[in-house]
């Protein structure tokens, strides 16, 4: 099992490569509005791998694993917070606020290939004066 260095280091490398991708992907389904809660869940999601990693040990696919549960707390929290909150854009709201199709479209907004699209989108917001 590896030693906390390890697992430390691990993350650490993890937050500087993954996190940006991760609150890129968790904005475009939680929409700009919500940027606050796309890093809480990607923050928590770091804060889950150092803490279960240690009894665990560091998954085959560190990168995979933190997406599942980022994805995972994501879901949890729109399911949660679906009539306190508005999540997504104009066109993405309605499909993530019924259950039948939630899932179906997180996973789709999630895919590799839109995940330059979202950090492109995401440097905008950023930019944006508003």
């Amino acid at each position: 099992m590896p030693g906390t260095t390890q697992i430390e280091s691990t993350v650490n490398h993890l937050f500087r490569h993954q996190a940006g991708k991760m609150v890129a992907v968790l904005t475009r389904i939680f929409g700009v509005r919500n940027l606050e809660l796309a890093e809480d869940v990607v923050q928590d999601t770091l804060i889950a791998a150092l803490e279960q990693w240690k009894i665990q040990g560091i998954p085959d696919k560190p990168e995979s694993w933190l997406f599942i549960v980022a994805k995972n707390k994501a879901l949890n929290l729109i399911k949660k917070q679906k009539t306190n909150i508005l999540f997504g854009d104009d066109d993405t709201q309605p499909l993530l606020q019924s259950g039948y199709t939630l899932e179906t479209t997180f996973n789709q907004l999630a895919e590799d290939e839109y995940i330059k699209d979202d950090q492109l989108r995401m440097m905008f917001a950023c930019c944006h004066p508003a």
